[in-house]
């Protein structure tokens, strides 16, 4: 027994020993395989599967520290787009949702970019990790927001994606300082007394944008950064909040529905966030947020500094109409006040040294050594910390090293897209322009503003009208609450104020301006007059019917309008601006008389007498005839432009569709066909029809192609309307003319002409003017005379057939 024990004694440690061995030998064999399970089952515990990668290379990054808010849902589920969202430590563990690109904190040890290792935790700049991510799968797109943004109306459908594109420059003439170069967006979208978090408040209280600060062009250079605007709670500083926010809700505020996207011009500047932002892969060099400064301050420096970067290139950013909506919890404003410190010191000195920084001429010719140039100075000057131009540094070497190329360094060299200076040219790409919208303060009643405007304005030309001796206008006016409830029940007024009403003026504009302006300016989304615009010599004759300001114009030069030949190019301008949710337009001569309170369809083409088939002398004996119009037939073959293709295959199909006077012809034929006038002081367009519209009429323009000859053939190929009344709406005889008034009533849409440079002075044609237009206006729009208000969409058209 005791041999026995003595040999198990010695056998037991020799056969661990060996059983060792052994798994040290099937371990040392088998490692890469456990090292593969043990990694899989680390990333399943702690990372997650991600989800396949969408089409189109369109990312959206988020940091969040919450569990998925339904907004980030949201954000998850939009087609094409991949979410990347990143964790800091105190994101709970647990955080887990579909379709989501999840960076962990473990997760985001395991990346192969510099930076990670570097960036503070517990910091919002940890988003720069979700940026490196997204470019690493290939993103050409990055949308930049936060977890409790959410997309409202298009979304990111809002943004432009087209290389080109036409719309507004802001442009100041002849800036002499930083404040000139400034724009507030908040103010070109309607909010008065409002601006961004960020913007100068030095500069703040004198600032308007300018009045000669902007341009349409027709084609120019998409934007590399896009800033979306956000309703009821934007991203305004602590001063505003704590001036104007209700301490419960938080803001309410609604930019103007209507406005165009804008794009800055190089060497202006403006705040823009990092909560509704689009980038395209341009500008992914600029997207680091800095992290020596505070958590309010860190995309507004970005902002500034990515502007300044883009410029070198030739690069800039726009801001566009509103996409997202946000609902702030109510918090400590004072809180807010203490983290911007740095942003309400430093923010014009940022923006001056910024502008006037230059790279020196060792470093002139490559954008990267310009940019680390720049990071240096920007630490020397105290604007940020030097641990931020360390890890930029770092940031950009990650790019690079995943195949990043930086845009070329253009110096001053960049695209002109200022206004032309040739008044003789038809071949204009930006012009003079000038577009602004009314004012309104937050929670201000925008329906007891008008009634308020058209009270006052309706006032002024009864004062004008009291001049001539004629004071017969003596209804009881109602009050402007009264007013506005009858306005918000009239469908046509509520129809027209989705509308733009464009003013065309044959000649360079001298009077008649703010006499339209008081008639309809109020009722209308907006009006813009259109013609050759030169203030200088505009008459203002009179305080009752001066000029208003803003005035939004566009201006055409004498040799575009060629005494009215083209006006129908005002409303191709016009669609050119790019303004949002518009009903439609309507194209009114400046001798027009409008009679606003009459219904149309609003859906279809509306025309006063439509596409006539009759003799037109034009057609054969000037230059915009036939020869125009075999100028548009070679125009149409010759070219390689899909856009022309398309527009001539739609014209040619809705000639042979609608088969107008039994014309079944295609498109040539009835181009070469001299039959056919159209007269075009009055018509209207739906938004349904302004994207073909404009594009046929390019056509034309370009051709020469006159506007009685245009608008026929476009007429042609549409379904629309005409008036009840057309025969009797335009005077054609010059006896005719001279008796309007025995022509002009209540039930006509509109007449013409009626000159407005009979009523300068104070005498009988003012006062005829006053006895039956104004006083018409007074009995249906103040006195309620005539009941059309209670007409709905369920009340059948009249459309006379052709």
């Amino acid at each position: 027994m005791a041999k026995l024990f003595i040999r198990n004694v010695f056998l037991l440690p020799l056969i661990v020993i060996l059983s060792i061995s052994f798994f040290i030998y099937k371990f040392h064999n088998n490692s890469a395989l456990i090292s593969q399970l043990v990694s899989k089952a680390v990333f399943h515990r702690e990372f997650g599967e991600f989800p396949p990668l969408k089409k189109g290379n369109r990312w959206i990054v988020v940091t969040s520290v919450s569990q998925p808010t339904e907004d980030v849902k949201r954000l998850a589920a939009i087609e094409d787009w991949n979410l990347v969202v990143v964790a800091d430590t105190k994101t709970p563990l647990d955080w887990k949702l579909e379709n989501v690109h999840f960076l962990s904190v473990a997760y985001q040890k395991q990346l192969p970019f510099t930076l990670v290792s570097e960036l503070p935790y517990k910091s919002y700049t940890r988003k720069n990790i979700g940026y490196l991510y997204a470019i690493s799968k290939g993103a050409e797109w990055i949308y930049d927001t936060d977890d409790d943004n959410k997309p409202y109306g298009l979304g990111l459908k809002q943004f432009d994606y087209e290389d080109q594109v036409s719309g507004v420059r802001f442009l100041p003439q002849n800036a002499s300082g930083i404040s000139q170069r400034l724009f507030n967006p908040y103010r070109f979208y309607g909010m008065d007394g409002m601006w961004p978090r960020g913007f100068p408040l030095e500069h703040f209280e004198k600032h308007t944008n300018g009045n000669n600060s902007q341009v349409l062009c027709y084609k120019m250079k998409r934007a590399a950064v896009q800033q979306g605007l956000v309703h009821h709670d934007p991203d305004v500083d602590a001063i505003y909040r704590l001036l104007n926010a209700d301490k419960n809700n938080g803001l309410n505020v609604e930019f103007n529905k209507f406005a165009p996207p804008i794009t800055l011009s190089v060497g202006t500047y403006s705040p823009w966030n990092s909560q509704n932002t689009l980038f395209h892969k341009s500008a992914f060099h600029t997207m680091f947020l800095p992290t020596t400064v505070s958590f309010r301050t860190t995309d507004i420096w970005r902002s500034f500094i990515s502007q300044k970067i883009l410029h070198l290139s030739g690069l800039t950013v726009s801001f566009v109409s509103t996409n997202a909506v946000q609902f702030r919890n109510a918090h400590d404003y004072l809180k807010d006040f203490k983290n911007e410190k740095q942003v309400y010191e430093d923010s014009g000195k940022m923006i001056e040294f910024l502008h006037n920084w230059n790279c020196t001429r060792n470093n002139s010719t490559v954008l990267e050594n310009c940019i680390n140039q720049l990071l240096v100075d920007l630490a020397k000057e105290k604007l940020w910390g030097s641990e931020d131009a360390r890890l930029m540094g770092m940031y950009l070497e990650d790019l690079k090293s995943m195949g990043f190329k930086f845009p070329k360094l253009v110096g001053n060299s960049t695209q002109d897209y200022s206004a032309s200076r040739d008044e003789t040219t038809r071949d204009v790409n930006c012009r003079r322009m000038h577009l602004e919208f009314d004012l309104l303060k937050p929670r201000e009643d925008q329906s007891i503003r008008r009634a308020e405007q058209k009270l006052n304005y309706f006032g002024n030309i009864v004062d004008w009208c009291n001049e001539t001796g004629y004071s017969d206008i003596s209804i009881n006016f109602p009050s402007p609450k009264q007013l506005a409830k009858q306005n918000n029940e009239s469908y046509v007024f509520q129809k027209d104020l989705n509308s733009v009403l464009l003013a065309v003026n044959n000649y360079p504009w001298d009077y008649g301006m703010g006499l339209i302006q008081r008639l309809y300016q109020p009722y209308f989304a907006t009006i813009i007059f259109c013609g050759s615009w030169y203030p200088e010599n505009f008459q203002n004759l009179d305080k009752t019917t001066s000029i208003m300001h803003p005035i939004n114009y566009i201006h055409m030069n004498p040799a575009e309008m060629s005494k009215g030949a083209f006006a129908y190019h005002c409303v191709t301008l016009v669609k050119e601006l790019r303004l949002n949710n518009v009903q439609g337009y309507f194209l009114m001569s400046d001798d027009a008389v409008f009679n606003i309170w009459q219904r149309i369809d609003y859906a279809r083409v509306h025309h006063i007498h439509g596409s006539n088939n009759l003799y037109n002398s034009w057609y054969n004996h000037t230059q915009y005839g036939a020869k125009a119009a075999k100028r548009v037939l070679e125009i149409v073959k010759t070219t390689n432009d899909t856009e022309i293709k398309t527009t001539w295959q739609k014209f040619d199909d809705g000639l042979r569709k609608y088969d107008y006077h039994n014309l079944t012809e295609g498109a040539e034929a009835q181009m070469l066909n001299h039959l056919g006038k159209s007269v075009s002081d009055f018509y209207y367009i739906p938004t349904s029809e302004i994207e073909y519209y404009a594009n046929l009429m390019r056509i034309f323009y370009q051709a020469n192609l006159f506007l009685e000859i245009a608008m026929n053939r476009f007429i042609r190929s549409v379904d629309h309307q005409i008036s009840l009344q057309g025969a009797c709406s335009y005077l054609w005889v010059e006896e005719d003319r001279q008796h309007w008034p025995d022509f002009y009533n209540q039930d006509l849409v509109a007449l013409h002409p009626v000159k407005p440079s009979l009523f300068k002075t104070a005498g009988e044609d003012r006062k005829t003017y006053c006895a039956t237009v104004i006083q018409t206006w007074a009995d249906i729009v103040f006195g309620g005379s005539t009941n059309y208000t209670v007409k709905g969409d369920d009340v059948k058209e009249v459309y006379l057939p052709e």
